[in-house]
């Protein structure tokens, strides 16, 4: 059995992948997973992968990865940046 750690998904994101595929053996720690979110890299099962790859991702996903990337490019989080984000998400979807 293999763990996937918080330094694993550093490497992903630092590589600007969005999207790890995991085989069936491996664990993904709580740290792990937690800076996955944060960061917007997107955990699937590696027989998922290629039936989820041409999908567009659901609006929490797409927030999460806008986010990771403004944060990465400013170096912190702006005040009212989930707020910013959703904004721009309702307008893109047609509802404001």
């Amino acid at each position: 059995m293999r763990y996937l750690t918080e330094q694993d998904i550093l490497d992903v994101a630092a590589r600007g992948e969005k999207t790890l595929a995991l085989d069936s053996g491996v664990r993904v720690t709580d740290l792990a997973r937690e800076t996955a979110q944060r960061l917007g890299v997107h955990l699937v099962s590696a027989s998922s992968e290629e039936s989820s790859a041409s999908e567009q991702p659901s609006e929490p996903d797409l927030h999460a990865q806008v986010r990771a990337a403004v944060i990465a490019r400013m170096g912190a989080e702006p005040d009212g940046l989930d707020a910013i984000i959703a904004g721009v998400l309702k307008t893109l979807g047609g509802e404001g």
